[in-house]
């Protein structure tokens, strides 16, 4: 074999080399793009479940403070006969209050569960403010029926 016919096969050996090279990161690129998808849809998923998890939760604390908004209101109007009719009118007063704030929280949960991505920690805030006023309201039940203060936020 003379010298070019050795560079001749050298050369086709290294082509063969750099295609079968080439092959093999092709396709380990392919399972690397796979394995990234994947991942892609993990965490996806884990960011929906979190999602489902924070609404889980503010359905809870929504569902809670109504339930105990409810019994205070009930207590309240079995208790307001007693009472003289300044106190059952403010009563009256920060009973309403509580039912529009049970109203608004209700609705600010509705609007959080259907928004999307770019609204959602709006809505978000927007049903936590709904629960603090919730809670407002219902301290202003609790004192009225007691024959105390409202809170600040009534003026």
């Amino acid at each position: 074999m003379s010298t070019h016919e050795l560079d001749l096969a050298k050369g086709h050996l290294l082509w063969i080399a750099v295609a079968l090279l080439g092959g093999i990161a092709g396709a380990l690129l392919a399972v690397g793009c796979n394995a990234r998808d994947v991942s892609a849809d993990e965490v996806s998923a884990a960011g929906g479940s979190a999602i489902e998890r924070e609404v889980a939760d503010l359905e809870k604390q929504v569902a809670d403070s109504d339930r105990g908004a409810q019994r205070e209101i009930d207590q309240a109007r079995a208790n307001s006969a007693k009472m003289p009719v300044a106190s059952r009118e403010r009563l009256a007063d920060a009973i309403e209050r509580t039912e529009e704030a049970r109203d608004q929280a209700s609705e600010r949960l509705e609007e959080f569960e259907h928004s999307g991505a770019a609204l959602r920690e709006t809505h978000r805030a927007l049903v936590v403010e709904a629960l603090n006023d919730l809670a407002e309201a219902r301290h202003d039940v609790v004192a009225a029926l007691a024959g105390g203060e409202p809170s600040l936020s009534d003026g």
